[in-house]
């Protein structure tokens, strides 16, 4: 149970990771550095 859980915690992470390299070459491809410091 516990190795079931660590792997979709795993996945998770790689998806968020992936998730956020999209977001930033979007964020490059735009050049909008206003937007990037709105959002933080």
């Amino acid at each position: 149970m516990e190795k079931v859980k660590n792997s979709k915690g795993i996945t998770l992470i790689a998806l968020v990771i992936t998730i956020i390299f999209s977001y930033d070459e979007k964020l490059k491809c735009s050049n909008s550095k206003g937007f990037l410091l709105a959002t933080i």
